[in-house]
């Protein structure tokens, strides 16, 4: 939501279809001129709450936050960490592993660093691909603050920012070369830092120390609309050349925006950029070709150089012999390189420059794209497919300081105590702050502080209303410097229930003051500080809606968006949008027999204090800015279901049979494909097999559903290029168990053909597995099929969901209803039986009998 003001009015929303059932639906659209022509189809969703964009209409669910494919990567515990490949050769294999030599002393020029944000080059990618010449680590460029220091060091000292060139920066900490590094400018973010090194130090070397450009010159940038090459169209006509460009077509606005006008902007898909570049020039080409393609590219841009040309070449893929060069092409130059050869002294004096020249005005920030650092396999795919425009950057998760200060807002009520206990004991915080209106006067606040000293920390209860922007600035500018605040924990707020027809103006300021003025002043305050969190509690009612809570929902709902926008902005944030605490507190304490059965039949139960505190430390590492943590009941929710009562935005989280079909992942666990296909019918190998390549295709080009790609499409117009044709072989090898060759994507230029040439390669070790089967095996993969093909509605008819549920839970054992004769309980019924009720094909008096319920 753009507005933050319009959070809040979601969150009422979603209280008010609480209370008035099938009375409003919340609409997103992208232009409201438009509502008209889509609410139709909205209306004939059902869905209470949706997005429209481009066209569809997209409804709402909660999913477990581990769920999915690309969930986030486990940094190990304990021990230093960075980003790297289990194994190489698929982007799935990327993890980060522990890296025990970050821990070595340091030598006498050397600094460690607490890294902030990397950069990410396509050379990692190749890396992660197993593509490039030689294994190094990944990450080579990354801004963050000093830690320590050499003993020869003297011109740096922990605390200062810096960016530059760091091996190994995909991880909390590196330690590189003082001579790597230069300090950060002042006001710039530690993404747009680690953004430039790599990018703008590789153009202007290339450009200015190998090509020497000079003003009136002409010079090629490939890929101009990547880091690099965005780098290198500011420098060259900064260099006064006249520069000209390739990108994919959907970036040519980009290249536009930088300066490059028509005829100097052509397709890098196609070997079209020579004759039309010729033709531009008048048929004279171009003096310099600053290089990252390869293949019939690089031939091409060699025939388009003039004589006394160079051709500088970055990429790694098709390396040329310079002299073969200089005889295929008279007069022209060849020269590839890499970064490292330009030499640590030199590299620093390149980066002072380009600083300078971003001081000056003359460069400007590269477009940055950012992914925390356990969501590297989105970013590499995202890059990988060329996706981008301008710098991807990965983040790194923040530790909170134990020597920093925490402050609690809240913080003697009973879940503020229960926080500030638990960061004590279990994350060995050793400074707090709790906040409240009443400071030492609330009631347990003195109990809390004794037993909080008794464990070793050092604690300060202030009295402070936080809904007050004064009081809030004071507040924070009192925590001391020699322990710097490092966190801020929000769990203060009031309730003043009523339904929305009741609610007054009163009782929406006591509940918006202390949940939304109090995070704005939090936010204003510590915004220029260098915090590792900003957890806010909110609240599940205003996620879910709330009946009687319109005012509550509301000012957590601005929480959760709130939240949204500080991240955004490069800030730390955290948004809990908790459910009900087992533990009674100030807010809680007033609920009723009543209120509690309500909440029972929503499906959610009250969670305990042991289990909301792990939840908030599960949280803590998880990468994301909203999240709803919830304990669910799920006989609760299975009973809304069978009743039509499951609010949609629930209905994911409701354990069913899944059907497993053909596995699109990297490596089967099981039977292999070919033994899969033996004991099934010929007429169902080729859809399997081309579920497998078709799900496989839509994970490497990040489509959400197979379905999205038609068998008869080639290859090249899918947008498969060397890199994500090598993962997609990479992917069937391991889904297939065959031996596929490097070309193969090539070889079988569409979906179809790839199909046809699987099956081709199979069909021996298929003989061969079928006829190692026992008659026995294939008549249950038949009975399985049969199965997984009844539609749940024809299940939920025959009335045997609720066994077969409670036959899927662990342990779970089928109960005899009162309907089910004493001969014929379900428990007693083979796979046969259960077949036949499900197809309505059985005419015992139970099961008549079920259908009707």
């Amino acid at each position: 939501v753009p507005d933050l003001g319009h959070a809040g009015v979601w969150g009422l929303v979603r209280s008010a279809q609480t209370e008035n059932p099938g009375r409003f639906v919340l609409v997103d659209v992208e232009d409201a001129a438009g509502v008209a022509d889509v609410l139709p189809a909205v209306l004939a969703s059902g869905e209470p709450q949706v997005v429209v964009r481009d066209g569809q209409v997209l409804g709402a669910r909660l999913v477990a936050a581990g769920s999915g494919a690309g969930g986030v990567l486990v940094p190990p515990v304990g021990v230093p960490w960075r980003l790297d490949v289990s194994r190489p050769g698929a982007l799935e294999h990327l993890a980060l592993l522990p890296c025990e030599e970050l821990s070595a002393p340091l030598g006498p020029g050397e600094v460690r660093i607490a890294v902030r944000a990397a950069g990410v080059n396509f050379r990692d990618v190749l890396l992660a691909l197993d593509m490039y010449p030689e294994r190094t680590p990944m990450g080579r460029e990354a801004a963050g603050v000093v830690t320590e220091v050499g003993a020869e060091v003297t011109d740096l000292a922990p605390g200062d920012r810096v960016m530059g060139m760091f091996l190994g920066a995909f991880g909390p900490t590196a330690v590189c070369d003082r001579r790597a590094v230069v300090p950060v400018p002042e006001g710039w973010s530690f993404e747009q830092a680690a953004s430039v090194p790599v990018a703008f130090v590789t153009a202007y070397y290339g450009l200015v120390d190998l090509a020497g450009v000079r003003a009136g010159e002409s010079v090629l940038v490939h890929a101009a609309a990547g880091g690099v090459g965005t780098a290198a169209v500011q420098l060259a006509r900064h260099l006064g050349a006249e520069v000209f460009g390739t990108a994919s077509a959907g970036k040519w606005d980009a290249l536009r925006l930088a300066g490059l006008g028509e005829g100097r902007i052509a397709s890098s898909r196609t070997v079209e950029f020579e004759r039309e570049f010729l033709a531009a020039t008048a048929g004279r080409g171009v003096d310099v070709v600053l290089d990252s393609l390869a293949g019939e590219f690089v031939d091409a841009s060699l025939r388009l150089l003039s004589r006394g040309g160079r051709f500088i070449e970055m990429g790694k893929a098709d390396i040329r012999d310079p002299q073969q060069v200089a005889a295929d092409h008279p007069g022209v130059t060849y020269q590839a390189f890499d970064l490292v050869d330009a030499g640590l002294d030199r590299f620093q004096e390149i980066l002072t420059e380009i600083v300078g020249l971003f001081g000056r005005g003359v460069l400007t920030p590269l477009p940055v794209t950012s992914w925390d650092v356990r969501r590297a396999p989105e970013a590499f795919r995202w890059m990988s497919q060329a996706r981008h425009v301008g710098k991807i950057v990965l983040t790194m998760p923040r530790v909170w300081d134990r020597d920093g200060t925490v402050l609690i807002t809240g913080g003697t009520g009973t879940l503020g105590g229960l926080v500030a206990r638990h960061l004590v004991t279990g994350h060995g915080m050793r400074h707090l702050v709790l906040a409240g209106r009443r400071g030492m006067e609330a009631p347990r606040a003195k109990e809390l502080l004794s037993e909080l000293e008794e464990l070793g920390a050092e604690v300060s209860v202030v009295a402070c209303d936080v809904a007050d922007g004064d009081a809030v600035r004071g507040l924070v500018a009192g925590i001391g410097a020699e322990h710097p605040l490092t966190a801020v924990v929000h769990t203060a707020g009031v309730l003043a229930d009523a339904t929305i027809p009741a609610l007054t103006r009163e009782d929406l300021d006591a509940v918006l003051r202390a949940k939304v003025d109090a995070v704005v002043h939090l936010h204003e305050a510590t915004r220029d500080l260098d915090l590792a969190g900003f957890v806010l509690f909110s609240s599940a009612s205003g996620v879910l809606g709330s009946p009687g809570q319109g005012n509550y929902a509301a000012a957590n709902s601005f929480l959760d968006a709130f939240a949204h926008d500080r991240r955004a902005a490069g800030l730390p944030a955290l948004s809990l949008a908790w459910g009900l605490w087992a533990q009674t507190s100030d807010m809680t304490a007033r609920l009723g027999g009543d209120d509690r059965e309500r909440f029972a039949r929503s499906g959610l139960a009250p969670i305990p204090n042991e289990q909301a505190l792990a939840f908030f430390d599960a949280s803590l590492a998880d990468d994301r800015p909203l999240l709803v943590p919830i304990r669910l009941d799920q006989a609760g929710l299975r009973s809304q279901a069978a009743s039509g009562a499951l609010p949609p935005l629930l209905s994911g989280l409701v354990r069913t049979p899944v059907r497993r079909g053909a596995n699109t992942g990297v490596a089967a666990e099981g039977p292999s494909l070919a033994q899969r296909l033996s004991a099934m019918p010929e007429t169902d190998h080729k859809r399997v097999v081309e579920e497998i390549v078709r799900g496989n295709l839509a994970a490497v080009l990040g489509h959400a559903s197979p379905a999205e790609i038609a068998p008869d499409s080639s290859f090249q117009d899918l947008g498969i290029d060397s890199l994500t044709a090598v993962e997609l072989r990479n992917r069937l090898k391991g889904a297939t168990g065959l031996r596929l060759s490097g070309s193969l994507i090539f070889d079988y230029p569409s979906p179809e053909s790839l199909v046809g040439h699987i099956l081709d390669e199979l069909s021996v070790e298929i003989d061969s597995a079928g006829r190692g089967a026992t008659g026995a095996d294939s008549d249950d993969a038949a009975i399985w099929r049969t199965i997984t093909s009844i539609p749940l509605t024809r299940i939920r008819e025959a009335g045997v969901l609720e066994t077969l549920l409670r036959l899927a839970e662990p342990g779970g054992e089928a109960e005899t209803t009162a309907g089910e004769a004493e001969g014929t309980s379900i428990a007693s019924m083979d796979v046969d039986d259960l077949v036949r009720i499900a197809l309505g094909e059985s005419n015992t008096p139970a099961d008549m009998e079920g259908t009707n319920a």
